[in-house]
């Protein structure tokens, strides 16, 4: 069995880095014919409208949310037991709220309709912004609003027990049944969610650079039959060319090394559907 790979990436900015990555992710997508899958917060639909159309038509992309100004679903209590700073201030531990659920039926609802307003479709995933522990196993009232904003597929559980990362590789997508959502399936992030967290997280075992990570668990999943996600985001990226010299630079060499691989890359809903029709 083959490992399956997810290239995905969270597009939340609204600025000219939103133009600058979506460009580059293309350029490079089209290249080497890898699907890819972008998770756009409703504010950078709004914002930068032109820009997500120009990739919209792209037949190797699939498209969801993020919300619409990227609020939490659950709070996060990152808490790493090391003595470092985790965030901007030194803080050794770090807290940030999520939402309530009229905020959160506000946030997912109006990304829902800016979404289908813009793109002429439907949207049927979400990305939990920065991604919480367990995902959203003890949360049946988001899964219930999530239900009915028509979302099928999420992308919520991408922190360990500290809040923290790596995810362990073996955290492999599930259904929701147990809570009441048999229809709605959970792709977790494993790993890390962009070379910034792997730059404060990781313990350098597998080579001093993010890709050498990525290109370790990456052939893990193949060699297991796993799902991997590989994710980034369009942060510092005003143009193309700033793209290729940052982000696109590790994720060129994770793209070449992966067509090598015992691994197939897919979009999230086709991978869905494929879940779906094995049941």
């Amino acid at each position: 069995m083959s490992g399956i790979i997810f290239m995905a990436y969270d597009v939340e900015t609204a600025s000219e880095s939103t133009g600058g990555f979506l460009r580059g992710a293309q350029e490079l997508h089209r290249e080497y014919g890898i699907p890819w899958t972008i998770f756009f917060t409703g504010k950078t639909i709004a914002e930068r409208t032109a820009d997500c159309l120009r990739v919209a038509g792209d037949p190797l992309l699939t498209m969801a949310q993020h919300t619409y100004n990227h609020v939490l679903l659950k709070s996060v209590h990152i808490e790493p037991h090391d003595g470092k700073p985790c965030m901007e201030g030194g803080k050794a531990t770090f807290f940030k709220e999520g939402g309530s659920l009229e905020q959160l039926a506000e946030e997912i609802g109006r990304t829902q309709e800016v979404f289908q307003r813009t793109f002429g479709r439907a949207c049927r995933g979400l990305t939990g912004p920065w991604g919480y522990y367990r995902g959203l196993r003890d949360r049946p009232d988001i899964l219930r609003l999530v239900d009915r904003a028509g979302l099928r597929w999420l992308r919520t559980d991408a922190r360990d027990c500290r809040d923290c990362q790596p995810v362990p590789l073996d955290l492999q997508p599930y259904f929701y049944a147990d809570q009441g959502f048999p229809g709605i399936l959970e792709c977790p992030v494993q790993g890390y969610q962009d070379d910034f967290y792997w730059e404060r997280f990781d313990d350098r075992a597998h080579g001093p650079g993010c890709e050498d990570y990525v290109l370790w668990a990456m052939a893990e999943a193949g060699r297991r039959g796993h799902v991997y996600t590989i994710n980034s985001h369009d942060h510092s990226t005003p143009t193309p060319e700033a793209f290729h010299a940052t982000k696109g630079r590790w994720l060129r060499a994770v793209l070449e090394r992966g067509r090598k691989l015992n691994v197939r890359f897919m979009g999230y809903e086709d991978y869905y559907q494929t879940r779906i029709a094995a049941r």
